[in-house]
């Protein structure tokens, strides 16, 4: 089992929580030419593994828009959008990921996404549509737009819970604005 798609998935999630970079790149790299088990950003749909490569090269704060090989996995999440045109989950998948590469488009995909699956259509994969939006959002530098999806995603059944604003990784251009601090209190868990 060591080897399974979904057991590797699920490592590198906790990887990504546990902010242990090390271990995320060496999940990474182990599972390469590969798709995830569905555990990239919110939105629960299987995305190239090169996809955690562009993120891990944003969080060092690098600008992936060069590396040929983030081009390549960019152009394969997207042929699988061009293959699924109604697919609201996975056109929000792209959306992030356009956020770490390529912002001119990204916000105008997720926006789409939210539309093609709102919330008040489907109550249960809406929300994260929308969150993922938020993450778009965040990556964007559109940080006022950010903080008012998450302001109603907390008051969302299947919205954004408290660890996971807290520990992903998704919400590293948040951490230094007052707000984010206002928010984790607003949706800590109380005795």
């Amino acid at each position: 089992m060591a080897d399974d798609k979904g057991v590797l998935s699920l490592r590198l999630r906790f990887a990504l929580v546990d902010r242990d970079r090390a271990q995320a790149e060496q999940l990474v790299e182990k599972m390469k030419d590969g798709d995830d088990n569905s555990d990239f950003a919110y939105a629960p749909r299987a995305v190239p593994i090169g996809c955690y490569s562009i993120l891990l090269s944003r969080l060092r704060g690098e600008q992936p828009d060069t590396n040929p090989l983030f081009t390549a996995t960019r152009e394969q999440l997207n042929a699988k959008v061009e293959k699924s045109p109604q697919d609201a989950e996975l056109l929000s998948q792209l959306a992030v990921v356009d956020a770490l590469i390529n912002k001119e488009t990204a916000v105008l995909e997720a926006k789409r996404a939210t539309e093609m699956l709102p919330i008040s259509k489907d109550a249960v994969n809406g929300p994260p549509i929308v969150v993922n939006l938020a993450v778009v959002y965040a990556w964007t530098n559109e940080l006022d737009l950010a903080f008012d999806t998450l302001g109603s995603l907390t008051k969302t059944p299947y919205g954004i819970y408290y660890g996971q604003l807290k520990r992903e990784l998704y919400w590293e251009p948040l951490r230094k604005d007052p707000r984010y601090e206002k928010l984790l209190t607003e949706l800590a868990p109380r005795d």
